[in-house]
């Protein structure tokens, strides 16, 4: 794929996440936002995968865009609703202070390490690495959903 094609592609990435936003804002009050997590988490190592599998053809790039977009635009919105399922509303900010460090300090890292993986062992490896990290924190969330108190469950 040319450069100035992957850039065109690589651009709509901002939109599916909005698109994923707008999917959760749509569910309001239906479900919560470890139920979201759940399903946007599930998404992000499906992208990945369609990724890895399908190579650099625009197929599988539009496909990973797609999904790993939605999902991770999804999860955006996770990840600050989380905590509610556990927390009460009046110890949120507590807990959400406790998270946003450590989540700020990957944030930040992330793009230099994994350029710099990219460059030391290929862009496909790298994918499936991530594969494996994003079903890891997959199976977190899914035992997060197990300990749930469905007392707090919105819906």
């Amino acid at each position: 794929m040319d450069l100035a094609k992957a850039i065109a592609i690589a651009s709509l990435l901002g939109v599916f996440k909005v698109g994923g936003r707008a999917i959760d804002l749509l569910g309001g009050q239906r479900w919560d936002g470890l139920s979201t997590g759940l399903v946007s988490g599930a998404m992000i190592p499906v992208g990945l995968a369609a990724m890895w599998a399908g190579g650099e053809g625009s197929l599988s790039v539009v496909g990973f865009l797609v999904i790993f977009g939605v999902g991770s635009g999804a999860f955006a919105v996770a990840r600050a609703t989380i905590p509610l399922v556990f927390f009460e509303k009046a110890d949120y900010a507590a807990a959400m202070a406790t998270i946003a460090l450590p989540m700020n300090l990957i944030n930040a890292l992330a793009p230099p390490v994994l350029a710099a993986l990219m460059a030391g062992i290929g862009a496909h490896t790298v994918f499936a690495v991530l594969g494996v990290l994003s079903t890891i924190a997959f199976m977190v969330l899914w035992q997060l959903n197990r300990k749930r108190s469905w007392g707090v469950m919105v819906g």
